[in-house]
């Protein structure tokens, strides 16, 4: 697939307005009831972190109920 970046949005740190992001991971915690297999899991959860500050952009978490 040809992209022209040219018609692309730029996505800056909400936090410092840096441009670059690393993956990072949130950990969630199933409890041994609601798990599949009867034992407590743990879930990671990918994100992307502000390569300068840590920040994670609200755009790039997941909504919890």
């Amino acid at each position: 697939m040809n992209i022209d970046l040219s018609q692309t949005t730029g996505v800056c740190c909400e936090a410092c307005k840096h441009d670059v992001f690393i993956p990072a991971f949130k950990m969630r915690k199933m409890s041994a009831l609601l798990s599949p297999h009867g034992k407590e899991t743990m879930i990671p959860m990918q994100v992307f972190a502000c390569a300068k500050c840590g920040h994670i952009n609200d755009d790039f978490q997941t909504k919890e109920e």
